[in-house]
Formats: C-alpha cells, structure tokens, sequence
C-alpha cells in the first residue's frame, strides 16, 4: 500500500489523469480517495475490486489486517464506502465495481 500510495500522491500533485481501461483491482483502487474525481475517468471495460488489507499467518493463509483496512477505508471517497458498506464492507472475498454502477459514480472516458 505505501508505494502505491507514493505512487498516486504524485499523480495528484502533477493533476495527472488516469483512464481506468480494465482491471484496477486491490491497491490499484486507493486512487480513488487520492485523486480529485476530475482526474479519474472510467471505460466500459473498466472493473475495480476491493478486498480488506490482509497479511499471511505461519500455515500461509490470509488473515485481515484490521488496522490497514480500517485505512483503506478512510481513503476511499464516500460513495465508494457506502457501496461497500451496503455489501458487507471490505473482507477477504474481492467486491467488484463495474458497468452502470461504476459509470454513475465516475465519468466516462472521452
């Protein structure tokens, strides 16, 4: 998550623009809440999944990280929170946005 978040902070900086074109899945999604929304655009084959923070226990097995989900959370921006909210909040099973939904919430591609 930190490089990511090193990633887009310069993007948001700079007023770069970002076309999200396919799948932006796990870490990929924090741009949402580290962009402003006019530097975000959507295309129909755009798909963001979001998933809780997680780390691997000693049998190898993913086990949420409250902490960092608790902080994932408090960056996305709050139609993202509340569409995850109204499916169960972020947990280890990848929610996926995209198709109408997704273009109601972001603008699409010129």
């Amino acid at each position: 998550m930190p490089a990511y978040a090193s990633r887009f902070s310069s993007m948001q900086q700079r007023g770069e623009r970002v076309v999200i074109d396919g799948p932006c899945y796990s870490a990929c999604t924090m741009l949402l809440g580290m962009l402003s929304r006019d530097q975000v655009c959507v295309t129909r084959k755009a798909v963001l999944g979001f998933h809780a923070a997680f780390n691997f226990d000693e049998a190898g097995h993913r086990v949420t990280n409250t902490t960092a989900t608790r902080a994932l959370m408090g960056i996305y921006p709050p139609e993202i929170r509340s569409w995850l909210a109204r499916r169960g909040g972020l947990s280890l099973q990848m929610k996926l946005l995209h198709g109408q939904k997704l273009a109601s919430m972001y603008p699409l591609c010129r």
